[in-house]
């Protein structure tokens, strides 16, 4: 412990004991050669003078290259074999302060300091440093109120505060002590931390804090919607998956949006992979090797290529290329995938960001999987991203996307994003026109426009029907839907999508007050059906209970549209 009012390296005159942690004590001094300028200085830990080389040099570096937002660095000195850093002062106290303090910050002011913070680390970063000790007591406050990075003591070195380090710390995978994802995962925890007052790792056990990192569910839904979004790309327990970079952490914060790229070139080498196994079942081993190869060439880091092709070279013995095929493979994805499942199930229980997270991480690993392509492409058109959506639904078009579905999601996108022409839309109908939902919707947004006029099509959402994946026009099979009207008369309706309202457009017209316009649909194909209510005014019911969006239908129902009641039968065979 050194003495307050002892002078250090002839001219700091120590006043005060500012704090300490593992690599050594800080403490407040007077500079005598300028008067009225106070530093802090960081006296390390008793070492050999050699342990401390990569520090003095990092903190060297950092003196060359000064930023706004990385507390200054002064110089080091030696003193009885002690080594010194002498650095900025900053008497606003520490981000930890004002995160457990009376004045808890704002939404707004957190992000304002993040994105201060990610390029405080992109610079540090590119200068080949990585912090290693991201957390709020590192994080301090100039006098002027500016935010600052400090405490480089472990930089490049693979350790700091346990609970703010990424799951590949913790599970033995390859890292690197200059893998700037470290600081990454670490800041989205601040961020985290700082939005919400609790780090959601603080007394878990420490099997239960890596879980808890590896299932990755610590986000909460109460926070907005691309906050999660953010928070959730930024606390990838995958590093692949994580923003790469501060700056790209900072482009999300500064869009409100994480950016999916997605490869074409990655899901022309998935389907070759999946000819691969193909042919692999069929035991021919040299088409297999030349799709999986082409494949590579596409894309050298598929995860479906590399699998093929490790398979492929083990049925023809070659053992040492197999191994290293299976091990690059091991490299991009060391765990099984579940993402589309688990993404699915976020979806339909409304957790859109954390199905976004889910579906985008499957779909890097998959990138041929059109299925969840479309469950991407429905949380855009659920939470009002149109133009993403129709972004997304023109790029598989054009890659000849094998399910027209999504050309049917893709128009409804464009639609409610204001971006068709009645001739525009009037063609693309005519392309699709096989299409039952394009047909459809293209009917609804015609009815449609004339209340529109002008005004946000958004307000006709409820009355369009998004194609799911298992509706594609060629798994239609004709089925004979039976409805028993209220004075008894049945209707047999055979039509792939089937309408029932009070309008006059609709195949089942009911007159009754109760009954919108367009109050519900049935999509009517064989072992398929299902009921949706099209966000009518006094609802549906199905067997006594309230619609909510769409429900499987098998056998005979009693489905109450407004106040009328009607007998359901999803195909004619199930009466008697």
């Amino acid at each position: 412990m050194i003495p307050l009012g002892f002078r250090l390296d002839g001219k700091y005159r120590i006043t005060h004991r500012l704090g300490g942690g593992g690599f050594g004590e800080v403490f407040l001094a007077d500079d005598e050669a300028i008067p009225g300028r106070q530093v802090a200085i960081k006296m390390l830990k008793r070492a050999p003078a050699d342990d401390h080389s990569d520090l003095v040099w990092e903190m060297q570096t950092l003196a060359k290259f000064q930023h706004p937002n990385v507390v200054a660095f002064c110089h080091h000195f030696r003193t009885d074999d002690r080594l010194f850093f002498v650095m900025e002062f900053c008497p606003g106290g520490s981000l930890h302060d004002r995160v457990y303090g009376d004045d808890r910050p704002t939404e707004a002011q957190v992000f304002a300091w993040g994105l201060q913070l990610c390029d405080a680390l992109a610079f540090v970063h590119n200068k080949g440093i990585v912090h290693h000790d991201i957390k709020p007591l590192n994080i301090l406050f100039a006098a002027d109120g500016k935010i600052k990075l400090g405490d480089f003591g472990v930089a490049n070195r693979e350790m700091g505060t346990r609970v703010y380090l990424p799951p590949e710390m913790f599970l033995g995978e390859r890292t690197t002590r200059l893998d700037p994802r470290v600081d990454v995962y670490a800041l989205g925890l601040t961020l985290l931390e700082s939005l919400t007052g609790v780090h959601p790792f603080v007394g878990l056990a420490a099997d239960e804090a890596i879980l808890a990192r590896i299932e990755h569910e610590f986000i909460p839904e109460e926070l907005p919607r691309w906050v999660q979004e953010v928070l959730l790309k930024a606390t990838h327990p995958t590093p692949e998956l994580r923003f790469q970079t501060a700056a790209d952490f900072a482009e999300a914060i500064r869009a409100k949006h994480v950016a999916y790229v997605f490869d074409g070139n990655r899901i022309k080498a998935d389907a070759l992979a999946k000819k691969a196994e193909a042919a692999l079942a069929r035991k021919k081993w040299r088409q297999a090797e030349r799709d999986a190869n082409e494949a590579l060439v596409d894309c050298p880091d598929s995860v479906a290529a590399l699998l093929a092709a490790g398979r492929c070279q083990l049925m023809l013995r070659r053992y040492d290329r197999a191994k290293g095929f299976f091990s690059r493979a091991l490299a991009i994805s060391p765990r099984t995938p579940v993402q589309k499942e688990l993404g699915l199930l976020s979806l339909e229980e409304g957790r859109i960001a954390n199905a976004i997270s889910l579906l985008t991480d499957h779909l890097h690993r998959h990138a041929a999987d059109y299925e969840a392509y479309n469950l991407l492409l429905k949380c855009f058109y659920l939470t009002d991203r149109y133009e993403a959506g129709e972004a997304l639904g023109q790029m598989l078009l054009d890659g000849n996307a094998p399910n027209e579905c999504l050309a049917n999601n893709r128009m409804l996108c464009r639609i409610l994003n204001g971006g068709y022409s009645a001739e525009e839309l009037t063609n693309d109908a005519a392309r699709f026109h096989e299409n039952p939902f394009v047909a459809y919707n293209f009917t609804v947004s015609r009815e449609k426009s004339k209340a529109w006029n002008g005004n946000d099509p958004r307000s006709g959402k409820s009355k369009l029907l998004f194609a799911e994946y298992h509706f594609a026009s060629r798994t239609w099979r004709k089925n004979s839907l039976a409805v028993y009207l209220p004075d008894d008369r049945r209707r047999d309706l055979t039509a792939p999508i089937v309408t029932i309202g009070s309008s006059n457009a609709n195949d089942v017209v009911l007159d009754d007050p109760s009954v919108s316009r367009r109050h519900c649909a049935i999509v009517n194909y064989r072992d398929d059906v299902w009921l949706y209510d099209l966000g009518s005014t006094v609802g549906t019911a199905i067997d006594g209970e309230r619609l909510k969006g769409r429900t499987y239908l098998e056998g005979v129902h009693e489905v109450l549209i407004g106040r009328v009641h009607l007998r359901v039968a999803s195909s004619s065979d199930r009466l008697l």
